[in-house]
């Protein structure tokens, strides 16, 4: 009887802190949940594309970073909130570090995502994201999600990304886009 008690004691006084459930990277349907919504992708890779080589690993590391960035979504690290800057900022940071200080060399987007953005190296707890209607997210899923879109986006222009490097073809990259944007939609 005692033990229940001291139960019942703790619970009230140290409270029972529920943590808000962190939901995977697919809503309802079983759709993917990205940054924003799917069919603006297609506008923002052509945006993105305008200014930087997106055939290479840096190029597509750059752009999740632009992704976060431009997300205007809240970040959660360790329990605290950051601005979608900040968490951006936050990521490039790190990625420097783990190659400078760790020597872990993150060579592709893929390895971004798995390693860089995947949780703190501090406490283990994965990174979060808020979504404007409350929902948490982990982080890595959804830009799992985002660098599958991204790729779905340059698959239906393969040959304007080696055109892209040549440094011509841009009207060909739009119009390609707006169709990816069709199909990804």
């Amino acid at each position: 009887m005692s033990r229940s008690w001291l139960f019942i004691f703790l619970a009230f006084f140290l409270g029972c802190a529920s943590q808000p459930v962190l939901l995977d990277g697919l809503n309802q349907v079983g759709a993917p949940v990205c940054l924003e919504d799917q069919s603006n992708i297609p506008a923002f890779v052509r945006k993105f594309f305008a200014t930087r080589d997106l055939a290479t690993e840096e190029g597509r590391i750059d752009y999740l970073l632009q992704r976060i960035h431009d997300s205007k979504l809240t970040f959660i690290r360790n329990k605290v909130e950051y601005t979608s800057a900040s968490a951006a900022e936050f990521f490039r940071w790190k990625l420097n570090r783990m190659e400078k200080r760790h020597h872990i060399k993150v060579k592709t987007a893929q390895d971004f995502v798995s390693h860089v953005t995947s949780g703190s190296r501090t406490s283990g707890r994965p990174y979060a994201i808020i979504f404007p209607d409350g929902s948490r997210r982990n982080l890595q899923n959804v830009l799992q999600n985002e660098l599958e879109a991204l790729e779905s986006c340059l698959q239906q222009y393969p040959e304007d990304t080696s055109s892209k490097q040549a440094g011509i073809g841009d009207q060909s990259v739009s119009t390609t886009l707006k169709d990816s944007a069709r199909a990804v939609q």
